[in-house]
């Protein structure tokens, strides 16, 4: 039987299953690879690693500044609470500072504690330009890490910026930009130097009215206080004058007997002391001058031992004036 005595029907089914076989050749790779998939899927089922945790990040607490009327050279101040869940919390690394937009300069922070022992980070920013018409800008976001490793987020706060001068007036020309100098009038000095002459007058008869107080005092004191009027009689004159006039050593016994109101002699010099307290200190030396003068107007003998009258005259009308002062 040839070829051409088969059935059309038994043609057809052959057709269809070379076309078949076709298909599954070209698909059985893709099935071979899902199946062994799925086989290592279900046989060995895999356990995914856990991710690393992010770094916490939380929202900050943040005084911001007022949000309008600022305008050229304004400084804005932003302060935001260094807490880390209820604690106080430092920073890894400030701020860092200068320009940070258009409108705003960062200046460099610093950092404060208030009544309640909370740290705040103050900021603040100052306005470098100024526009010609209201604008709106913002301070910028931060984001500042902790030495704990969390990290405040801070959020911007919009602002108003608004020029020097209004724009309709600045362009129709009614600012100008350098006035003229204006010319004072000459004002009388004459006021000033009548007040001036008067305080001088003041002035120069105060220090009169003293001088003659002074030059009063000491005339009243030469004429009524004896050491006084003893030094106004011997003072002018020098050791070797004063040690050669027997009058300057009289006239010393004389002042001291006037000071104590009676006759002092050697053996009563403790009681001079005692009535007359500024001269305790001077006891040393009139004792030696009772010494010398025993030995000047009675002894006749050669002098042992130096002794200024003079100084002795001075330190006894120095005591004198301060004790009447």
């Amino acid at each position: 039987m040839n070829r051409a005595d088969v059935p059309s029907s038994m043609q057809s089914s052959r057709a269809w299953a070379q076309r078949a076989l076709s298909h599954f050749v070209a698909l059985a790779p893709a099935l071979m690879i899902a199946s062994i998939a799925a086989q290592t899927t279900h046989a060995a089922p895999t356990t995914p690693h856990a991710a690393p945790p992010a770094a916490q990040t939380k929202p900050a607490t943040v005084r911001q500044p007022r949000a309008f009327g600022h305008v050229l050279g304004d400084i804005l101040t932003q302060q935001i609470l260094l807490d880390d869940h209820g604690h106080d919390a430092a920073l890894s690394a400030m701020p860092s500072t200068g320009r940070v937009n258009a409108w705003l300069e960062r200046r460099p922070p610093t950092l404060r504690t208030d009544a309640d022992g909370r740290r705040w980070l103050v900021l603040d920013y100052q306005v470098i330009n100024s526009p010609r018409a209201p604008t709106v800008t913002s301070t910028p976001p931060l984001q500042l890490r902790l030495s704990s490793g969390a990290t405040l987020d801070v959020a911007q706060s919009p602002l108003s910026i608004g020029p020097l001068a209004p724009l309709g007036v600045a362009d129709a020309g009614r600012l100008a930009t350098l006035q003229p100098d204006r010319v004072l009038a000459a004002q009388s000095t004459a006021p000033l130097e009548r007040a001036m002459t008067v305080w001088i007058a003041l002035t120069v008869a105060m220090l009169l009215a003293w001088l003659g107080w002074w030059i009063a005092r000491n005339r009243r004191d030469a004429m009524r206080l004896p050491f006084a009027k003893a030094w106004a009689r011997f003072g002018q004159h020098d050791d070797a004058a004063l040690d050669a006039d027997p009058d300057a050593w009289r006239g010393l016994h004389r002042a001291l007997d006037e000071a104590a109101g009676r006759v002092v002699h050697a053996g009563s010099i403790p009681g001079l002391t005692d009535d007359a307290p500024h001269l305790r200190e001077l006891r040393p030396q009139i004792e030696q001058f009772f010494q010398r003068s025993s030995d000047r107007f009675f002894c006749d003998l050669p002098v042992a031992t130096p002794f200024s009258l003079r100084e002795l005259y001075r330190a006894l009308y120095r005591a004198e004036k301060r004790h009447h002062r």
